[in-house]
């Protein structure tokens, strides 16, 4: 028996994994996360992205796997935005301004968060 082998399924399969595995591991929000850190300033969002791209690039670390752009519709605009993972969340949080104190607080509870946990083993 002949089994049809169309190669289109199989890659659309593949890329609807790829696409699941992707929208689980980037879980959050640039935006959201910069306005809950009270940034609204498009430059210093820009740098701390840009650093946390670096950041990436210097320890070759998957930008892909960690970022991805997105397009977000708010009703009457449409929003350009990011998908990002944990690691992409931290590296963006490190590399924004600590003259904010939203910014300095998270900055501080991730270092004792990363030093309780240096303890514990």
């Amino acid at each position: 028996m002949l089994k049809i082998y169309d190669y289109l399924d199989i890659r659309l399969s593949q890329q609807r994994l790829n696409q699941d595995f992707y929208n689980k591991r980037l879980s959050y929000f640039l935006s959201e996360t910069m306005e809950s850190l009270e940034i609204d300033d498009e430059f210093e969002i820009s740098c701390s992205l840009k650093r946390a791209f670096l950041a990436c690039r210097t320890l070759n670390i998957s930008i892909n796997n960690n970022f991805k752009r997105v397009y977000r519709f708010d009703g009457t605009n449409l929003i350009i935005d990011w998908k990002i993972s944990s690691l992409a969340c931290y590296l963006i949080l490190i590399n924004c301004k600590p003259d904010r104190e939203s910014v300095a607080k998270a900055q501080l509870f991730f270092a004792l968060k990363q030093s309780n946990e240096g303890k514990m083993e």
